[in-house]
């Protein structure tokens, strides 16, 4: 099972955001950060300073997206020179890259720098990755180390989705589906929609009469939408 299928969705979730809202620079930046490897975690993070940074940042990131690999030279020349927040965010950027042509171990590297440099913003998402490519390689221990590092409770639902496949990668169906199932009640508990991909990890494993996860969200829907109505009404 590739435990990295949905990290290429999630990063191009974080270009479309960065490519809309770079012009605001000249205002002040507003960064967006959070999914690599993660769909609702954007969180906003205002800069008012070096502009200049920021667009240099735009810059490598739409190299990585046009030029794949090729341009990870440049990615990595730019984050020695940046140890700070600009270089983790290239770094999470660089590290998809990385996913995606299989070089797991430069990935790790880049994740590394990320959780180093972007302080308590990016480290979580950044750990996260990295469980991810530890499970992908073989390697569960490190992988649950790694989650059990991240304290940022925000991230729950994150870190049970891949205990989850860590479970499925170990043939263990049922703790797959345990975790899964977390994942799913931690989203559904905080109002946030269930993507897609987490539906599919868990209807995979589950058994014949257990609630699929769409009806379960479908449900979680209907439920918060006469809420609402009833609310409207007193």
């Amino acid at each position: 099972m590739d435990v990295l299928t949905d990290d290429h969705e999630r990063e191009e979730a974080v270009r479309k955001w960065w490519h809309e809202y770079w012009k605001p620079l000249t205002l002040g930046v507003v960064i967006a950060l959070g999914g690599l490897l993660g769909w609702r975690q954007f969180q906003a993070y205002q800069l008012e300073q070096h502009q200049q940074e920021a667009y240099a940042v735009f810059q490598v990131q739409m190299q990585l997206q046009q030029q794949g690999v090729n341009a990870v030279p440049q990615a990595e020349a730019y984050m020695q020179e940046h140890q700070d927040i600009f270089g983790a965010v290239l770094a999470l950027d660089t590290a998809a890259v990385q996913i995606l042509a299989h070089d797991y171990e430069g990935a790790l590297e880049s994740v590394e720098f990320a959780k180093q440099h972007g302080g308590e913003l990016i480290a979580p998402s950044a750990s996260l990755t990295e469980a991810r490519l530890y499970a992908q390689t073989g390697k569960p221990a490190e992988a649950e180390r790694v989650l059990n590092s991240i304290k940022d409770g925000a991230y729950a639902p994150e870190a049970a989705e891949v205990r989850g496949d860590i479970a499925l990668a170990a043939g263990d169906r049922a703790g797959a589906k345990k975790n899964y199932q977390e994942a799913i009640d931690l989203l559904i508990a905080r109002k946030v929609q269930v993507s897609p991909v987490l539906q599919m990890k868990f209807d995979n494993v589950i058994a014949a009469g257990d609630t699929p996860a769409f009806k379960q969200a479908a449900a979680a829907v209907d439920a918060l939408t006469a809420t609402g109505e009833n609310s409207a009404q007193q």
